[in-house]
């Protein structure tokens, strides 16, 4: 599908280290192949896990949980899907260092940037490695065919961490509560993950091919 008209615009929030994202993930990108050119796309960084601490059992449990309930999905992606990565003795503390991983990639180009972040939610999310240590983050980041010297000056910068927590308080001063989260042509705000043709809907209805659609629970956003 081409377009003479300007891009709509597409946000995604995302971390590496969520369940819900890593199936999102898989739905939309079947909507990037279908519409091509007509969509604009921007990933960007929301870290579930902001402070550098152990997580605790309750938090452990309750991260479990999740990830067991998106195993019950009924994408095929969902049966590669493990708990490994809260269960095994090497939790991630936060998920800081990995999504700074992915700002370092994006500097080499975004297809770079996509190449580690399947990589490192392969890793974390069917193998249940911790992706946040700096040894595994080079070790990824080397087998995707990164420039290594360029990516470890950008993944050990202050500027790359700051990056991140800036854009988690400028995100949750527009509204996002957790990840994965749209924000589709700055009108719709979809929360949480959702089913593929709800994510189409809304995006017809933003390049006028559709009426608004009233399924789902998205939010208007409120700048």
């Amino acid at each position: 599908m081409k377009t003479l008209h300007k891009p709509l615009q597409i946000t995604v929030y995302q971390d590496v280290l969520c369940a819900w994202c890593y199936l999102a993930d898989q739905r939309l990108e079947l909507l990037r192949q279908e519409f091509g050119e007509v969509l604009r796309w921007s990933v960007r960084p929301y870290p579930l896990r902001i402070h550098d601490a152990l997580p605790t059992e309750r938090e452990k449990r309750g991260l479990v949980e999740e990830v067991q309930r998106a195993m019950r999905e009924p994408d095929p992606a969902a049966r590669l899907l493990t708990t490994d990565l809260w269960l095994g003795g090497d939790p991630p503390r936060t998920s800081v260092p990995a999504l700074a991983a992915l700002e370092a990639a994006r500097l080499q180009g975004p297809q770079a940037r996509a190449f580690l972040a399947r990589s490192m939610q392969r890793a974390a999310l069917e193998q249940g490695i911790n992706v946040s240590r700096t040894d595994v983050v080079f070790e990824l980041a080397s087998r995707v065919g990164l420039a290594m010297n360029e990516f470890s000056a950008a993944f050990r910068s202050e500027e790359t961490r700051r990056l991140i927590l800036d854009e988690h308080r400028d995100a949750a001063n527009r509204g996002v509560r957790g990840v994965p989260t749209l924000v589709i042509g700055g009108r719709w705000m979809l929360c949480g993950l959702r089913e593929l043709t709800e994510y189409r809907e809304h995006i017809l209805a933003c390049l006028g091919k559709t009426a608004a659609p009233r399924s789902g629970s998205p939010e208007r956003l409120v700048h």
